[in-house]
């Protein structure tokens, strides 16, 4: 049976700042994706149409499946084999797509929907009569979810100067609603790979929306042109780094572009990355 599980993740902001402030982490992320040697790889960068999110920015990324995957996972998988993420986002709408391309029967898809509400909707993704007999509904309080990234992030405010009932007293809130849907196809590890990958999701989106709250005081006080000359600065960095792996631009046109930061920043700029070598 296909695994299809909704997480509700209440945040105390507006959905007009969050969108800001997930597009600055996502943003400042991605650079350090794509400054490193391992991990994801980012494939490609650019503005696509997108039927569902519409005109959207587009980001491909590969995953080799190393010692980081558990090893049910590398079991079935031959040297070379790779995880590829298709994520097309246009908040407060986006949707991802992962695949396996040695295993056709995968797919993890990953929609996201904001709304001014504290997770009280209960369809938000307009499912029909049979998916929602099959959803698993999930709230995530961002203060009291375990992670790596449960103290504070990089001089930013703490998790913990939210209140026990932060919920019930922030005057602001909105939710971000995610739908996973997991499907594989695989005799004997058809829900151990289910149940991983939903796993894997749930930190993803708590860790993300935890830098959100506090990496705020960088991003909170940048107006939406700030945040977007920022986002399209990083893009064609990324893109840039991208092709100095294949060697088709080099160190002295990475210099030549300005630095990556909002007009405003109160933080400093970010730190020029490495490229990773060339094959990685």
């Amino acid at each position: 049976m296909v695994v299809v599980k909704e997480y509700r993740i209440p945040m105390p902001f507006t959905v007009e700042e969050y969108r800001r402030g997930n597009m600055y982490c996502l943003r400042k992320h991605l650079l350090s994706e794509a400054g490193a040697a391992g991990g994801a790889e980012i494939i490609e960068i650019g503005q696509t149409e997108h039927p569902i999110v519409g005109n959207c920015q587009f980001v491909k990324r590969r995953y080799a499946l190393d010692e980081s995957f558990p090893s049910f996972m590398r079991a079935i998988s031959t040297n070379g084999t790779t995880l590829e993420e298709f994520h097309n986002s246009s908040l407060p709408v986006s949707s991802s797509i992962m695949k396996l391309p040695a295993f056709q029967s995968f797919m993890l898809r990953i929609d996201t929907l904001l709304l001014e509400d504290c997770g009280t909707t209960p369809n938000a993704f307009n499912l029909p009569a049979n998916a929602l007999s099959k959803r698993q509904v999930q709230i995530i309080d961002i203060a009291k979810a375990t992670t790596k990234l449960t103290s504070t992030l990089e001089n930013g405010q703490t998790l913990g100067s939210l209140a026990a009932n932060w919920q019930k007293t922030e005057k602001k809130m909105m939710c971000v609603y995610k739908l996973v849907t997991v499907e594989f196809e695989y005799w004997g590890l058809k829900s151990a790979v289910e149940n991983y990958m939903q796993t894997c999701e749930e930190e993803t989106s708590v860790i993300h929306n935890q830098r959100v709250f506090c990496w705020s005081s960088q991003w909170l006080g940048h107006s939406l042109a700030e945040v977007e000359s920022y986002s399209k600065a990083v893009s064609e960095r990324v893109a840039l780094l991208i092709k100095m792996r294949s060697r088709k631009a080099s160190t002295a046109d990475l210099r030549a572009l300005p630095p990556v930061s909002p007009a405003r920043a109160a933080a400093p700029a970010e730190e020029e990355p490495e490229p990773a070598p060339a094959g990685h």
